[in-house]
């Protein structure tokens, strides 16, 4: 790798680029070849630089290094982007001495005491930022400026009652953020495992950053603009695989379904509701005492014909499973285990024991390749009696046997190499390599694309798995905090989220779970999901009237789910987030920097739903543009604030004009039919054209170009339909051209005529 050195008598920072707007700065005279972490999939490569003395000038951004190594970064118009004011960052002794005699520093990890490697510091200037965002899965607004906060997976209602924004530290750790203003913007990655601690202008006036132990090794990732810093992260850290379509309808979820006739009792009653789903889930009490890989031979003794009836009223299903194996000798998982050498090891060697649904239990250490293949193998039974994904809970990892609930930071894993990797380092790594354990085991034994859920999650987890925001409880207060906290993970690079519709913890109500339903629809991961001895909350629960207004919202998630498997497609490809704050399109607005109760559900259709109890009013920001109402076609004007109604059956919803948009037929489950889908264009003065993504929805046959895409173009008072690729047989199309009080329609269309509008 080619990397630019500066050196002063304390210290050594090594430069890195991996493309023209990403630069790497690691401190000290060890580079791991590949970080422990897993999230950087990107190269170093050449780019065309000058070197003058302390300074670097590239084609984005120039690079300053101060005598002390602190770093100053420049944009081309001569403004300040970063400012180091100090960073504390010193190798223990014991590393150094034995440095001397060894050429990398792997050599001596195995003799980690904890305490090998001292905490680091950086402190920056606060120059230009309005704004901070990012760092994953946070409770609370969107902007992170004037908050501190950290980073170690925890399972969060094992520290405290209820999801609040005074928790710090929640299921998923990642450690990158996005500075930004009107017209700049920067991001910055920590490429660390450790605990990280940062602070945004909170209890200073600079932006800290802390570490527990580590390197000091982060990437400056610059971009003209929110969009490109994003797509630039996704670059270093990968993006979220192509899902499988079925997986991104409605999903139904409880702890638990008891018994195979409840659960089919629950199948069958979307069916009669005419309420469309495709995916239900079982939690822990499928399973013989909570022993993972295990059926319950009374409750679910016929499992495999339950499946069958499920898969042919077109449900998928998905199985927990959690990490904690019990501690059984005559139990087969457990053997293999201690048999094979497979689980964490407590401070004197022995195999850990913790405590999680089970009892005493031991936890796989997925930190080595033989461990994750094992793992994922386990899965063939669950896959042979008609499991079609699985979801990771726990993973953490929770451990109820101590105050902390998780393991001791002295208990430790072993890496592929040998060597000894204590939790104080790898534990927030936990959720990722379980991650791709079952990714890549569960790949194996289907062929198709893989259904992963998990609850813990790293930096580089997108590209192996869904997330969900864990155990949140039936308030409003977590209806309206899902919206910044799903935002702030999109920006961070993880796209394919949720929470849970409905609350999981406590009774749901009426209007509650109606509202929510209105959100949650637009959710990538849309699943209903409730606590043990709660209320139940399926959409046929309550009275008549929420049933079928719940059912018109999810029928509405289904119209939408062709345009939303193009986005999922957008962000496989670019790493676009699909739930989108307005200043991601708007950036040059400063009225929506701060928006917590609106989204945009990809570019062009915004989502202003009703968050608190009792109201049927609020104000909705629409920023530059015509927008129009989607149920009632009125139009408004952009820049603009308004007060608007909306009854407890009514979304506030709009698309902006000049859009293009598709809308599937209606269906009880995706693949139900395929008959016809509906070309929308909202037309204005301009030209315009867009283009549209088909194929099997299951299989990994796009990659050998088995698909097909299709072009739309209005030019002038003409529109044409076209395809670009035909690899895959495509729907029939209907075309509605949307003008001002007016709507042509055209039924049947062929492609490559002209259609006079």
């Amino acid at each position: 790798m080619e990397k630019i050195i500066f050196k002063n008598e304390k210290n050594q920072l090594n430069i890195l680029f991996y493309n023209e707007n990403i630069v790497r700065f690691v401190y000290g005279d060890y580079i791991p070849k590949k970080n422990i972490t897993d999230a950087v999939i990107l190269e170093p490569t050449k780019i065309e630089f000058t070197k003058d003395k302390n300074k670097i000038y590239t084609k984005n951004f120039d690079i300053i290094i101060n005598n002390n190594l602190t770093i100053k970064i420049l944009n081309k118009q001569d403004e300040i982007l970063l400012e180091d004011t100090k960073i504390e960052f010193k190798t223990h002794e014991k590393i150094k001495n034995k440095l001397e005699n060894t050429e990398s520093l792997d050599s001596v990890l195995s003799e980690r005491d904890l305490e090998i490697i001292n905490p680091i510091k950086v402190e920056r200037k606060v120059t230009f930022e309005k704004g901070f965002y990012g760092l994953g899965e946070k409770y609370g607004f969107i902007n992170l400026i004037d908050r501190d906060t950290y980073n170690w997976n925890t399972d969060v209602l094992g520290v405290t009652t209820m999801h609040n924004s005074a928790q710090r530290a929640y299921h998923t750790s990642i450690p990158f953020y996005i500075a930004t203003d009107e017209s700049k913007s920067y991001g910055i990655f920590y490429d660390t495992s450790y605990k990280t601690y940062f602070d945004f202008k909170k209890l200073s006036e600079n932006v800290v950053y802390k570490a527990d132990g580590g390197i000091l090794d982060y990437y400056f990732i610059y971009g003209k603009n929110i969009k490109d810093v994003v797509q630039n992260y996704s670059n270093l850290t990968g993006t979220l695989k192509l899902p499988r379509k079925d997986f991104i309808g409605f999903q139904q979820c409880r702890w638990s379904y008891m018994n195979t006739k409840e659960t089919l009792e629950i199948a069958k009653k979307f069916r009669k509701n005419n309420i469309p789903a495709d995916v239900i889930y079982l939690d822990i009490d499928y399973m013989e005492n909570y022993k993972v890989f295990t059926i319950d031979s009374e409750n679910f003794k016929d499992f495999k014909n339950m499946a069958k009836e499920l898969h042919k009223m077109g449900f998928k299903l998905v199985v927990i499973i959690d990490p904690g194996v019990k501690v059984e000798d005559s139990y087969k998982v457990y053997e293999e285990g201690i048999k094979n050498d497979y689980f964490i090891k407590d401070k004197n060697g022995e195999v850990y024991i913790g405590k999680v649904w089970p009892g005493d239990s031991s936890f796989p250490d997925f930190l080595r390749d033989k461990v994750r293949k094992w793992w994922g193998e386990l899965h063939s039974n669950l896959i042979k009696i008609g499991v079609d994904g699985f979801w990771n809970d726990m993973n953490e990892i929770a451990d109820m046997s101590n105050d902390t609930k998780t393991l001791p930071e002295d208990s430790y894993h072993i890496d592929d190499n040998g060597i000894k990797r204590y939790q104080k380092e790898v534990h927030n790594l936990y959720g990722h390599y379980e991650a791709i354990s079952t990714y890549e085991g569960v790949k194996k034994l289907q062929n198709k694309r893989p259904f992963i859920l998990t609850r813990a999650a790293s930096a580089g987890t997108q590209r192996f798995s869904s997330l969900w925001t864990g155990d949140n409880s039936s308030v409003w207060e977590h209806l309206e905090g899902s919206i910044p906290m799903l935002l702030n993970l999109g920006l961070s690079g993880y796209s394919y989220v949720g929470s849970d519709i409905g609350g999981f913890i406590d009774d749901t109500n009426k209007e509650l779970l109606i509202r929510w339903t209105q959100l949650g629809i637009f959710y990538p991961l849309c699943r209903n999901h409730s606590v043990i001895n709660s209320r139940y909350q399926e959409p046929f629960a309550f009275d008549n009237e929420t049933t079928e207004i719940i059912k018109k919202y999810i029928k509405l998630r289904y119209k939408f789910i062709d345009y939303l498997y193009n986005l999922f497609r957008e962000s496989s490809i670019k790493g676009n987030p699909i739930l989108r704050p307005l200043f991601y399109h708007y950036q040059e607005d400063i009225e929506t920097h701060n928006i917590n109760d609106e989204f945009l559900f990809g570019e062009n259709i915004l989502v202003a739903p009703i968050i608190r109890p009792k109201q049927n009013r609020r104000l909705v920001y629409l920023p530059n543009g015509k927008w129009i109402n989607y149920f009632t076609k009125e139009e408004f004007e952009g820049n603009n604030y308004y007060i608007m109604k909306a009854n407890l059956n009514e979304l506030l919803l709009f698309v902006k004009k000049g859009s293009i948009l598709i809308e599937n037929s209606e269906m009880n489950y995706i693949f139900e039919n395929n008959d016809k889908i509906t070309i929308h264009i909202y037309a204005d003065e301009n030209n315009l054209s867009k283009e549209f993504y088909f194929d099997d929805g299951i299989s990994f046959e796009y990659k050998n170009e088995k698909y097909s895409i299709i072009k739309v173009e209005k030019i002038d008072n003409s529109v044409k339909i076209s395809k670009i690729i035909d690899n895959y047989i495509l729907p029939k199309f209907d075309l509605i051209i949307h003008k001002k009080n007016d709507i042509i329609k055209f039924e049947n269309i062929q492609f490559d005529n002209i259609y006079n509008i």
